[in-house]
């Protein structure tokens, strides 16, 4: 055998070794890649089914909170329990509660019916748009439900979600208040892609809300036909995750997850085919790669006799990969709408991106040299945000993130969410940091919405039921610090009923618009003045000297409510009845204040109206 075929056989051998080293290594590498990668893809499709459940039972809770928040005002207690207790007639106390149904059915988007029941279960009132077409008798649900009924049309209805509140009096339930809703709140929630399916399906295992696929609204359909339905959570309702086979025969991946403490569960299915599709192309790309890898391998092995040129294909090649990555660096440096700076470790700017310089309405010339220190404004932080405290967290962890203020050169200021992150050079040291900005203005703005809905009432602007508690509170303890005295007044409107009734509700919500105004003017620097709903008004006053500055504040409170309103072209007058208790005298906790306060004013309403009355 000559020199030639020997150097063809020891080639052809060493190409063999390259190519069956790579298929190995091929096998080895995408055993745990296929495993890691299916585990990511599961837990990404469990991450979309508990983003469903917490958003199916976020709308549960409000309705929820709305059955509780009809049912808890303190005076509709007090009423249901003279009722129960035999004290007043039922004429009276579905005199007393139709007027105030009304009012909250008439602020509630979705409320089909609402129904009052004294604490025997039977019905006392029903207001609402679906209040006359339901049935006779509507048994309290055991807790949140979703029914259907016979109207009086003969048509079956909605399915519709039952929220019930309890009327509390002195710790006894004299009540329940039962809202209906309409089910349009969970239509996207309950929206889904192609290739998954999701449902509400309660704990007995005989009804499921779902959309329909027709009109693609929620309906209630028999168990039977979820595919998980006879399936169970764990005894302490730990989420589940499954694989399944569904009628058609294909997998299914399915999730179940409990929803809080109501009997209901959320069950949602995805195919495993399309959970899985990125994840069967990722890996095939991954074995063609390691195989293409392996060929090259071999072809390196072929022209070993060339290593001079191998050495300068392999060099021009990570050199225009390199190149590449560069162009690509610079072009998302260049156009990403996030404004991105450089700065040197004392935050002197090297380089900024035309978002930056947009957004601190600056050019690149003016910011060569300035610190970036000179474009922050830490708002209510500490002064100086990327300081000596920022600066070790950076030396320690090599990145920071937090709320900062981007300062223009006309002094105003926007809020952004800044990310620092530490580039080090080849010894370790720190020899840059990146700071990326991202506009965050919106969600400021939709904080502050959100915190004032939470805070204000939304008709007269003043403090809602929420605000004044925390104001009473502060003003127990400040006057507990200092020793000091102030009056918790509660004011109820008197003849604002006949105005709802004879001029309608835009003229009565008019008019409380027009008293929350006058009440303002009331009030002195420290004094605060809510609305806790209706025609109820409250005064939590500043500190007083003596309990005559309390009086002087309610006399002159009815003084103003005494003269006569101009109200669309309608003059109308009204009166006002305020109940006053002090602290410490009538109590010295928010709730014997509120209390005291309350009897107080109801003492006026007996002898008259139209006058103030001392717990």
């Amino acid at each position: 055998m000559d020199i030639l075929e020997q150097k063809r056989r020891v080639i052809a051998t060493a190409i063999i070794a390259v190519v069956l080293t790579g298929i190995v290594i091929a096998a080895i590498v995408a055993t745990p890649l296929i495993n890691q990668l299916h585990s990511q893809a599961s837990r990404s499709a469990g991450n979309v089914a508990d983003a469903k459940t917490q958003n199916i039972q976020a709308i549960l809770d409000q309705h929820q909170d709305l059955a509780r928040q009809t049912a808890s005002r303190s005076e509709l207690g007090r009423v249901m329990s003279e009722y129960v207790n035999g004290n007043l007639a039922v004429g009276v106390a579905r005199t007393f509660s139709r007027p105030r149904l009304e009012d909250a059915a008439n602020i509630i988007d979705n409320l089909a019916a609402l129904i009052r029941y004294d604490a025997s279960g039977e019905e006392l009132v029903r207001v609402g748009p679906l209040a006359a077409s339901l049935p006779g008798k509507i048994t309290l649900p055991g807790g949140l439900d979703f029914r259907e009924y016979r109207l009086a049309n003969g048509e079956t209805s909605k399915p519709l979600l039952h929220a019930s509140g309890a009327i509390m009096h002195d710790g006894e339930r004299v009540g329940t208040d039962l809202l209906l809703f309409d089910l349009s709140p969970l239509q996207g929630a309950l929206l889904t892609n192609t290739w998954s399916n999701i449902c509400i399906l309660d704990d007995a295992r005989t009804r499921r809300v779902e959309l329909d696929p027709i009109t693609q609204m929620p309906e209630v359909f028999p168990a039977s036909e979820c595919l998980t339905a006879s399936e169970r959570l764990t005894g302490d309702k730990q989420p589940r995750t499954f694989k399944l086979t569904d009628p058609d025969g294909a997998s299914v991946l399915a999730f179940m997850r409990p929803l809080g403490d109501y009997n209901w569960e959320v069950h949602m299915n995805s195919q495993v085919s399309e959970v899985y599709a990125q994840v069967t192309n990722d890996i095939i790309i991954s074995i063609a790669i390691i195989a293409l890898l392996s060929l090259v391998a071999g072809l390196v092995v072929w022209r070993s006799l060339q290593p001079l040129m191998h050495a300068l294909v392999s060099q021009t090649s990570e050199i225009a990969r390199s190149t590449e990555e560069l162009r690509l660096a610079h072009q998302v440096f260049e156009h990403t709408q996030e404004a991105i700076a450089i700065c040197k470790t004392d935050f002197t700017i090297v380089r900024a991106n035309p978002a930056f310089l947009d957004r601190a309405q600056t050019t690149a010339r003016e910011l060569s040299g300035r610190n970036m220190m000179e474009f922050l404004d830490a708002g209510n932080q500490d002064r100086d945000p990327v300081g000596e405290r920022l600066h070790r967290q950076l030396i320690a962890e090599g990145a920071w993130q937090g709320e900062i203020w981007l300062r223009n050169p006309k002094g105003e200021v926007f809020p952004n969410l800044l990310t620092v992150s530490a580039v080090r050079n080849n010894q370790g040291q720190i020899s840059q940091y990146i700071l990326t900005f991202s506009d965050i203005s919106e969600r400021v703005k939709n904080e502050k919405q959100m915190a004032r809905l939470a805070h204000y009432d939304q008709l007269t602007g003043l403090p809602n039921r929420a605000a004044l508690e925390n104001y009473l509170q502060q003003a127990i303890e400040q006057a507990r610090r200092s020793n000091g005295h102030f009056a918790l007044m509660f004011l109820d409107l008197d003849k604002f009923k006949p105005v709802n009734d004879t001029h309608g509700h835009p003229v009565g919500d008019e008019l409380l618009r027009v008293v929350a105004k006058r009440l303002k003017h009331c009030m002195r620097s420290g004094d605060i003045v809510g609305r806790t709903g209706g025609d109820e008004f409250v005064v939590i006053t500043g500190p007083l000297n003596g309990d005559d500055g309390a009086r002087h504040i309610a006399e002159k409170m009815i003084a103003t409510l005494n003269e006569v309103f101009q109200i669309q072209g309608h003059t109308i007058g009204i009166g006002a009845s305020v109940g006053i208790a002090l602290y410490p005298d009538n109590g010295m906790t928010a709730e014997d204040l509120m209390r005291e306060a309350d009897s107080a004013m109801y003492r006026v309403k007996a002898g008259g109206r139209n006058n103030l009355a001392y717990a």
